[in-house]
């Protein structure tokens, strides 16, 4: 009987490998005979599979682009132990000798890990790419240089730091109570414009975890979302403006606690000159 078959790795390599490469690093990687992996292209004849290998390995050769295959492998459950996807990458990676990419544990078809054969992990932005019948693939942009990605612009992915997972026990508490409204709306722009400036004090608090990384475009984007609470709170019904004041004061402590002054600039709003919370930077520079 063939036992459970978890899907494994859906995986994607830089360079194009033979079945037989494929193949030994597989049964290398999982301590197995060669026979045990069965290795076959997706466009090819499949009457012939051995169907029961506890390795099943489907490959497909793209066309030109930035990335050479996709895989897709699966391997019994007696035979996995605590293989996952990532380490999967890894393993191949290290013993073709060129990039794997495998995907990122958030929900967004672009975001991407790259094991890279030195053994890193870098996070890359895949994008897919009309080739005609078929579908090619670019790598737009990854977190740290990638030997054989040379054409990967090198960037700290805004997308990748939005969906960072920070709680915002502060917003909830006091819009636990506010109508939420359309996103348009003062109470809506309110809802959002809240979390924004807390989620910054979070990552101030907690020295950028968990990359140690952000844009400067993205921090002035956030000091925004303050301008925004400062122009919204007095348009909000008087019933919630006083807690809605007194969580801003709450997160505005925060920021300044992980801030240090810096000579007063203008922000180009009507000649006026700049908030406060224009004129401090972070204690360490993430950018």
């Amino acid at each position: 009987m063939i036992g459970a078959r978890p899907v494994i790795g859906n995986l994607f390599t830089v360079a194009e490998l033979d079945p037989e490469s494929l193949r030994g690093a597989m049964a290398d990687m999982l301590a197995l005979p060669d026979q045990a992996v069965d290795v076959a292209d997706a466009e090819g004849d499949q009457e012939d599979r051995h169907w029961d290998a506890p390795v099943l390995c489907t490959f497909r050769v793209l066309p030109p682009g930035d990335l050479a295959m996709e895989l897709d492998i699966t391997v019994e459950d007696a035979t996995a132990g605590t293989l996952t996807e990532e380490r999967l990458a890894h393993g191949l990676a290290a013993r073709v000798r060129s990039s794997v990419l495998h995907p990122a544990e958030l929900d967004l078809p672009s975001a991407y890990w790259v094991a890279v054969p030195d053994g890193r992990s870098v996070r890359c932005r895949l994008e897919a790419v009309d080739a005609g019948e078929d579908t090619a693939y670019r790598v737009d942009a990854v977190e740290e240089e990638v030997p054989d990605l040379p054409r990967a612009q090198v960037e700290v992915l805004a997308e990748i730091l939005d969906r960072q997972p920070i709680s915002t026990p502060v917003s909830d508490a006091v819009l636990a109570t506010l109508p939420t409204g359309t996103a348009a709306s003062v109470e809506g722009r309110v809802h959002h414009a809240l979390r924004v400036w807390e989620r910054l004090t979070r990552r101030l608090q907690s020295d950028w975890a968990p990359s140690g990384r952000y844009r400067e475009d993205l921090f002035h984007r956030d000091l925004g979302a303050r301008d925004e609470l400062e122009l919204l709170i007095p348009e909000v019904d008087e019933a919630y403006t006083v807690a809605l004041r007194d969580a801003v004061t709450r997160l505005d402590r925060a920021f300044s606690d992980h801030t240090g002054a810096k000579p007063a600039r203008d922000n180009g709003k009507n000649g006026k000159a700049a908030s406060w919370w224009w004129n401090r930077v972070p204690l360490r520079t993430p950018w």
